[in-house]
């Protein structure tokens, strides 16, 4: 109700107020100004220091960690360090990394803007009694407590905000973070979680002038800075970051960052572009002596031996994404001759990309016959160009034997050969034969298309000419094999061997965002390899992927079968259609027909893979191709990930 006062009662309490309040204010004014503590709520020049008592170093408390297990800490210990990190430019996100003089650590805090309070030089103390130690795939890190992620595997929980006094105290501010200057060859698990700084450093050509990371679709991304002797070093960039859209600079100098790891790989985070000081001029890199792999191979003389400064180039002819080469190896070839290539680590450098190594200190030598260069680090090999696969050299089998020492590692091509023998898939040995003799082929069991059937009648084989004690063949996916009869189309794909978080591109399959840009992607948990489709944190209002398979050709009736799960339902994304006039690229150009196969549901635990069931195909003829499509959409919409694994087409 509102009350309605005469207006001269309204006029005679406005006089009064006013006077009130008049005498109040000149009452306050006429109190005397020493009275005042102007910087009671201002902490004193550069803090104050409770001194804490420290009875451990984070050296101390990180030895106290087994890998891959957690930790309580249960004793009284306290430690006390600088803070090294700083989230004000979006880099680094509910983390605070301190170090003292004997390491590092990384606490995982569930609080944003933590700068605020814990700015770089802040010293703290931690009182570690009741935290967690745990590592996130080889980072050693303190949190709250054990739980589970979203695939139902521990975790390491983060420290609520509402109890972060408790463990941490803050003290002085301003003091000085001195950065640890090394080289990358230094590099060693004692640097991690500490601030590090490089010098004569600059982005691979590749990475020079690019963006730090995705800032349209917020999607973290590794750059590789290099040292004059081409030793690499990731630097990793969150898509959120303030400066993701930056780019990198063209010249060379220092970089400074926090040290992380990744199991064997070490990464570099910068805090904001100040960690950046690349103005100025490139170094040169690479071996002494160019030279051809024909010279490299003419060095051998029975033993191993190892290089002094040479460098050679060629093209990459194997393709470690079908993992049908082992992922530290790859096959070179100039337009003399191949060479095989070991690394020390998995590599990535693709097939059809032309490559420069510095081979200086590699080991020279054979391995079952079959003669490499073994020991350099992938850091040792920079991407030139990509001028895409080198033309094979046309030949009968007993060409290939006649001249297999000469031709060792070069690409070469049958026509008119058959697979002989009681093989029925491309896993194993497999006998090839041409009219003028035979020999064997070799796929790796770990190939992607190992349990895919053979194909029958004459075919055209590409593949690299090896040795295994004897001259043997590998392809290097299924697209060098042409012609035959309809067992080449047989499918049993389990993504394995792909690496994780990355777009699928296997040989045959298309993968194509038709709405948004977002495509199926590659995801391994448990050590289990699975295509997934999601919509989460996606900004587009629509998104429509399809993951298709290769080519089946139905001369004979044969099934479908896979599996399927969810993670974080929300709604039902996933549909399976099948398809006899895609073209490879145009799919909504195309005529599909849904099949009902029986896929996960609500009600089905999340993450578990439910067999579709057999799916008959006997109803279609021709050449046909089966989609995986999935819909969602952006922020708050349909973001439920669906998940695809264990594709195969197997005859009735």
């Amino acid at each position: 109700m509102k009350l309605a006062y005469p207006t001269s009662y309204q006029s005679v309490m406005t006089k009064h107020v006013q006077k009130f309040f008049i005498a109040v204010l000149t009452a306050f004014l006429l109190i005397p100004v020493a009275c005042v503590d102007l910087d009671f709520d201002q902490p004193p020049a550069g803090g104050e220091d409770p001194n804490l008592p420290v009875n451990i170093t984070i050296a101390a408390l990180k030895s106290r960690h087994v890998l891959d297990a957690y930790e309580q800490i249960t004793d009284d210990v306290t430690f006390a360090g600088l803070v090294i990190s700083d989230d004000a430019q979006g880099n680094f996100f509910k983390q605070l990394v301190i170090e003292d003089s004997t390491g590092g650590i990384e606490m995982r805090i569930e609080m944003t803007d933590l700068n605020n309070l814990y700015p770089v030089g802040r010293k703290v103390y931690v009182k570690a009694k009741g935290l967690y130690l745990g590592d996130y795939n080889g980072l050693v890190q303190l949190g709250a407590g054990v739980g589970t992620d979203n695939n139902g595997n521990p975790e390491l929980l983060r420290i609520p905000e509402s109890v972060l006094d408790q463990y941490i105290v803050g003290a002085t501010y301003g003091n000085e973070v001195v950065p640890h200057t090394l080289t990358i060859d230094q590099l060693s698990l004692n640097n991690v979680s500490t601030l590090v700084r490089f010098e004569n450093v600059q982005f691979i050509a590749a990475d020079a002038g690019q963006t730090y990371a995705d800032a349209e679709l917020q999607q973290t991304l590794n750059r590789e800075v290099e040292d004059c002797a081409k030793r690499r070093l990731i630097v990793r960039t969150s898509g959120y970051a303030s400066f993701a859209g930056d780019t990198t600079p063209l010249g060379g100098g220092e970089l400074y960052g926090v040290l992380s790891v990744f199991g064997d790989v070490y990464q570099l985070t910068i805090r904001d572009l100040n960690d950046v000081a690349m103005n100025g001029e490139r170094c040169t890199t690479g071996g002494n002596n160019p030279t051809t792999i024909a010279a490299i191979r003419a060095l051998y003389a029975g033993s191993t031996t190892a290089l002094t400064s040479y460098s050679i180039k060629g093209v990459v002819t194997s393709d470690f994404n079908s993992q049908s080469v082992t992922g530290k190896n790859l096959f070179l070839q100039d337009v003399i001759g191949g060479i095989a290539i070991r690394f020390a680590a998995t590599h990535f450098f693709a097939l059809g990309s032309e490559i420069s190594i510095d081979v200086t200190g590699g080991l020279l030598g054979e391995f079952n016959g079959l003669l490499q260069i073994d020991g350099l680090n992938t850091s040792a090999a920079t991407v030139v160009s990509n001028p895409g696969d080198v033309t094979p050299r046309t030949a009968t089998i007993s060409e290939i034997l006649t001249n297999a020492q000469a031709w060792e590692s070069t690409l070469v091509k049958i026509d008119n050969a058959e697979f002989t023998g009681d093989s029925m898939y491309f896993g194993g040995e497999i006998v090839v034969t041409d009219a003028t003799g035979s020999m064997i082929m070799f796929t790796r069991t770990q190939a992607y298309f190992s349990h895919t059937a053979l194909p029958t009648g004459k075919v055209s084989i590409t593949a690299i000419l090896s040795e295994f004690n004897s001259p043997q063949l590998i392809i290097r996916n299924l697209s060098d094999v042409s012609g035959g009869g309809s067992g080449s189309s047989d499918l049993n794909v389990d993504f394995s061997g792909l690496a994780g978080n990355v777009d699928i591109s296997l040989s045959g399959w298309a993968n194509i965002a038709v709405k948004g840009t977002r495509k199926w992607r590659s995801q391994v948990d448990a050590g289990n390899t699975y295509a997934q489709a999601t919509a989460f944190g996606d900004q587009a209002t629509e998104m429509e992927s399809w993951l298709i398979t290769p080519t089946i050709a139905l001369d004979v009736a044969k099934k479908i079968t896979f599996e399927s799960a969810y993670g974080f339902f929300v709604h039902d994304g996933l549909t399976v259609w099948i398809s006899s006039n895609f073209d490879g690229s145009n799919v909504t150009g195309a005529t599909w027909q849904q099949l009902t196969p029986t896929l996960a549901t609500s009600s089905d635990t999340e993450g578990a893979f439910i067999p579709s069931g057999n799916i008959d195909l006997s109803a279609f003829s021709g050449n046909v191709r089966v989609g995986f499509k999935y819909v969602g959409s952006g922020p708050g919409g349909q973001t439920t990930s669906w998940r695809v694994d264990t594709v195969k087409v197997e005859k009735l």
